[in-house]
């Protein structure tokens, strides 16, 4: 089912009803500052197992982490240098992925699985993501709407694909394949592990 939000206003009833069902274990798509993501309660055993199975993925694959801001993001991480706080003051919210050293509270459901404690973390720049963490006041995990590294932009497509499997898919119209920039912040010095969306806001600072 294709569902909308609207674009400058996104409707807190409606946003309020998605965050419910999330915590229930229904997953959802929404557009990103990227490509299209698949995304369930970083809490919720139920929908982050059907996240897994819907993307066939293995159990020990990394997903990302979506915070609403770094406040919500420190609970997570174990280290957070001074650089990388620096430079996700500057750029966040945007297509950043940030890899860091993961503490203890990690959620569950999420990450019981992985033997690597490391943990990507995504601040995303769309007004739909940033207003439903902001009511679910809670990280979100997520996966890209993609099949074979091919990835999905066209709402019909998506809708095609994925309705019988998640609850809703909020369009956000066609989206360009553009991947985020990916930073190894794990030590004192920032590492480029690949140069997406908004890599030059990065060179000027690293």
């Amino acid at each position: 089912m294709i569902d909308y939000l609207h674009p400058q206003n996104p409707e807190v009833r409606k946003l309020k009803q998605i965050s419910e069902k999330l915590k229930a274990g229904e997953i959802f798509i929404f557009p990103t500052d990227t490509v299209y993501a698949i995304i369930a309660d970083s809490n919720s055993r139920a929908g982050v197992d059907a996240l897994y199975a819907l993307k066939k993925l293995p159990k020990d694959k990394p997903l990302s982490l979506l915070c609403k801001d770094i406040s919500m993001a420190s609970k997570y991480i174990e280290y957070l240098p001074n650089p990388t706080y620096r430079l996700m003051k500057k750029i966040t919210p945007g297509p950043f992925t940030f890899i860091l050293k993961a503490n203890k509270n990690l959620p569950k459901p999420s990450f019981s699985h992985h033997k690597d404690k490391h943990i990507g973390i995504r601040f995303p720049n769309h007004i739909y993501l940033q207003s439903l963490l902001e009511i679910h006041q809670s990280p979100i995990t997520s996966t890209s709407a993609s099949t074979d590294d091919d990835f999905i932009i066209d709402i019909d497509d998506l809708d095609s694909k994925y309705a019988k499997n998640v609850t809703s898919i909020i369009d956000g119209g066609i989206v360009k394949v553009e991947l985020s920039t990916i930073l190894d912040c794990t030590g004192d010095d920032i590492k480029v592990v690949r140069e997406g969306l908004g890599y030059e806001l990065v060179e000027l600072d690293v």
